[in-house]
């Protein structure tokens, strides 16, 4: 048993040994040679910029942005909610408001109305992202506690923005389920926004919003 205790007791000694003598050679080790710092050198190297000129590129608005907006101001719109392929749209009135913030990198869409009766306030965010070159969108509103998000594309005419998400399903339990966002920009004063049930049968429509500037 003392034989035990004692091979026990120095193992442990040797084990805070190598960890005091690998802590002493790191702290000696210059930064400049950690071989994660060298890997990340490399990949600048290889990418032609330093971290700052990339973060600020990565931060910058592009012509991305100026697409956003366009979608600045007031709007009528129109709600329509499907509860069943092929079945009558629920209809009802609602307004949004679309404002640029963080000097144009976001839209804010403050939005009110009412679905089934029930009045229902929703507040979401669109913007580009720079770094994975993807339109990104996120929402909340006054019948959820939970957040959407979803990352976009823009189709060859340059006016079809299709968003892929996911979101919680109260209904079924479901975590992180699979949704699709189609925004239709048809001119100036008038967008459709879409979106659609895909995971189960053929995709359907359930909800419509279409706008019109006031």
């Amino acid at each position: 048993m003392k034989s035990r205790k004692l091979i026990g007791t120095v193992l442990v000694l040797c084990a805070a040994g190598a960890a005091g003598a690998w802590g002493a050679a790191s702290a000696l080790q210059p930064e400049s040679e950690h071989p994660g710092k060298k890997f990340i050198e490399q990949r600048m190297a290889e990418m032609g910029q330093d971290p700052m000129q990339a973060w600020m590129e990565a931060g910058t608005p592009g012509l991305a942005h100026e697409i956003l907006a366009m979608s600045e101001g007031e709007w009528d719109a129109v709600n329509r909610v499907w509860m069943a392929p092929g079945a009558e749209p629920m209809e009802s009135p609602a307004s949004a408001t679309m404002e640029l913030i963080m000097d144009g990198r976001f839209v804010k869409t403050s939005y009110e109305g009412s679905i089934m009766g029930t009045p229902f306030t929703g507040m979401g965010l669109m913007g580009y992202d720079n770094t994975r070159k993807l339109f990104t969108s996120l929402w909340i509103d006054s019948m959820s506690t939970s957040m959407s998000t979803a990352y976009g594309s823009l189709d060859e005419t340059g006016t079809i923005l299709t968003f892929v998400g996911t979101m919680d399903e109260p209904t079924t339990g479901e975590i992180g389920k699979s949704y699709k966002q189609v925004l239709r920009m048809i001119d100036e004063d008038h967008s459709v926004f879409e979106m659609w049930e895909i995971l189960y049968g053929e995709p359907f429509k359930v909800m419509e919003i279409e706008y019109t500037r006031k």
